[in-house]
């Protein structure tokens, strides 16, 4: 009666059902996650960094991480922090040329509608950008530059307060 093709179409939408893998968006702008959603235990695989880290996590200056981008890398690209405290991440251009700050969100791929990006979008040399970052879930956070996305990145460690 149903084709194999058809049976596994039907398994995996009963599947996705029955795990309450739905998300909403609530009044905060935010996802919503109900019990069973794969992403409340954290975010999905993130890209790896596309520089190495620092040794340790940077500790945050006045309530805001102080992170600069000098010589076409990040400069203290190593942040650790608590489940949903907010934190200000602050990048400041030190370099010749134009740069930002994209955090990958829960679904672990960057230039995606859950990602977390500094305001302005595009730091010109000399300038400063900020970015509110309150992480709904424990877990690692990958950013990146835009516009050097295999040489400028880093990570976010969030855990318990």
């Amino acid at each position: 009666m149903f084709n194999p093709l058809m049976r596994l179409s039907l398994a995996v939408a009963l599947a996705l059902l029955l795990a309450g893998y739905a998300c909403s968006d609530d009044d905060e702008g935010g996802p919503t996650r109900t019990p069973g959603d794969a992403s409340i235990a954290g975010p999905r695989q993130q890209p790896a960094p596309a520089q190495p880290l620092a040794a340790r996590p940077a500790e945050p200056t006045d309530g805001a991480f102080e992170i600069s981008a000098s010589g076409g890398k990040f400069v203290g690209n190593y942040l650790a922090t608590p489940v949903g405290e907010a934190v200000i991440i602050r990048v400041t251009n030190d370099d010749t040329a134009k740069h930002n700050l994209r955090i990958a969100g829960l679904d672990g791929q960057f230039e995606t509608e859950d990602d977390a990006i500094i305001e302005p979008p595009a730091i010109e040399p000399g300038g400063v950008g900020e970015l509110t970052f309150a992480p709904p879930v424990g877990g690692s956070y990958t950013f990146r530059c835009d516009f050097h996305p295999k040489s400028m990145g880093g990570q976010i460690d969030v855990g318990e307060p």
